[in-house]
């Protein structure tokens, strides 16, 4: 009763500032830096502008110096000639939009930033630019007509991109009377709901959506709810508490303001809250352990036994059991599981060995439980980036019932290691997917059902093959 109550409260406050907003008008971002420009100024370097990008009789987008470079090519097979609008760009990806509405797709249509490399988007699937997109890529998003001449319901836009007032909402009585009225959003309204309002998937609430074995990319809000820090019962978080929302946090250089106003040692000063390695105080962050990167907007990289995505965590807590991945997400993989308290919890394969990529889950777990207090001992120092690739011979070799496979990549690959009978048949696929540039050190164990003999594993990456044979005796 009390859940319905609460959904019936919200959407009373929905339909309120809708038919509030409705009542304005937009009256564009340029008239807001006639008074705040310094605010602005910081402001349009950040990402969130970019959102959605013009592109104008077919010349390049136009992003702050400094920042996403890549993007001021087509893809390939195309020219900018074909598209209105690029969508994203600023540091993650960038997908390109037609002028008849739709998002162009097929095999090489989308830029990862993080790769530097086309991949393939929604390829023979035809993707409508429409109001469920651009809801959260504009300012005065309206369900109503539409964008473009070509379609009739696809929603309109007072701007492309989120500009001042895609947060604070339609300046058009504040700008009659500035000194006596205010922006519409204003307060707690603006600094946590407002965010809200799209970085969330299926509601504002602790269920955080996932796919492939992500976190999908912009559910910072979800996740802000299924930690100790947003779930209503201990000290509450909104997105500002941390976030100065004006001032770029993805490119640094482009900015002398902090992005980060409130550090996690603002409130934990204890001493408590500082790492050893090797008994020597260790130059580490919170979030690089507790904000993990766990989401995926456009690229995310097996890092020998760890992972590691392109978005932090907001979740906070790490589960310090010897448990992989897997165990983070429910049974049918599309959301992060829940304990008793409504909270997930990071798994130390991304907590850790996202960094410590040859180590285990059971290396990182006897550590985890009192890293704080005790530190790390006998950790060797990250090895310096490798020539050239290479595929190591397994040790053991003869094995049973596990051996491990070293192998070197010069660069961020595409990477697929296979274990094959010596008549062709798979036996399993140890790696299929991007990992980062390095030393990598993977565990095969042989199942219970696999034949003693002579086995070949194979990697590919990039225009690298090689292929060794291994001996597997019971």
């Amino acid at each position: 009763m009390k859940n319905k109550l609460q959904s019936c409260l919200s959407l009373l406050v929905i339909v309120f500032i809708a038919a509030n907003i409705s009542a304005q008008t937009y009256q564009g971002d340029t008239k807001c830096s006639t008074c705040h420009s310094d605010k602005y100024t910081e402001y349009m370097k950040t990402g969130h502008p970019y959102k959605l990008n013009p592109i104008v009789n077919g010349q390049p987008p136009v992003y702050p110096e400094g920042t996403a470079p890549e993007v001021l090519q087509a893809p390939p097979g195309s020219s900018l000639n074909d598209f209105v609008y690029v969508v994203g760009g600023y540091g993650w990806k960038a997908r390109f939009v037609k002028p008849d509405g739709y998002v162009y797709t097929g095999p090489q249509t989308q830029y990862n930033y993080q790769t530097k490399e086309w991949v393939a988007y929604n390829d023979g699937k035809q993707t409508k630019y429409n109001y469920d997109c651009f809801k959260c890529h504009t300012t005065g998003a309206d369900p109503s007509g539409s964008w473009t001449s070509q379609q009739t319901d696809w929603g309109t836009f007072a701007q492309p991109g989120i500009r001042c007032e895609g947060c604070h909402g339609p300046a058009g009585d504040h700008v009659s009377d500035p000194a006596n009225v205010k922006p519409f959003r204003t307060g707690e309204d603006l600094t946590l709901n407002r965010c809200g309002d799209c970085h969330q998937r299926g509601g504002t609430t602790n269920n955080v959506p996932a796919s492939g074995g992500w976190v999908q990319h912009h559910e910072q809000f979800n996740e802000l709810k299924a930690s100790p820090h947003g779930d209503g019962v201990g000290v509450d978080l909104t997105c500002g508490t941390c976030h100065d929302t004006h001032t770029a946090l993805h490119y640094k250089n482009v900015t002398t303001n902090k992005a980060i106003k409130a550090e996690c040692s603002t409130c934990h000063s204890s001493q408590e809250y500082t790492i050893k390695l090797n008994g020597k105080d260790k130059t580490i962050d919170c979030i690089d352990c507790h904000m993990a990167y766990t989401g995926k907007s456009a690229v995310g990289l097996q890092t020998g036994n760890g992972w590691k995505g392109d978005i932090r965590s907001h979740v906070l807590k790490i589960n310090t059991k010897a448990e992989t991945k897997d165990s983070m997400f429910t049974a049918d993989g599309k959301a992060l599981r829940l304990d008793s308290e409504g909270h997930s919890k990071i798994t130390l394969d991304f907590a850790c060995l996202s960094c410590h990529t040859n180590e285990t889950v059971d290396w990182a777990a006897s550590y985890a439980e009192g890293i704080h207090k005790n530190g790390i001992t006998a950790v060797e120092n990250i090895a310096a980036v490798p020539n050239e690739f290479n595929l190591e011979q397994n040790y053991p070799n003869p094995f049973n019932p596990s051996t491990t496979i070293n192998f070197s990549l010069p660069k961020a690959s595409n990477v697929k290691l296979s274990i094959y009978s010596m008549t062709g048949e798979l036996i399993a696929d140890l790696v299929n997917n991007m990992m980062p540039a390095g030393e990598h050190r993977i565990t095969f164990t042989a199942p219970g059902e696999l034949a003693s003999g002579v086995y070949i594993y194979r990697i590919q990456a990039d225009n690298f093959m090689a292929t060794k044979k291994m001996v597997y005796m019971k």
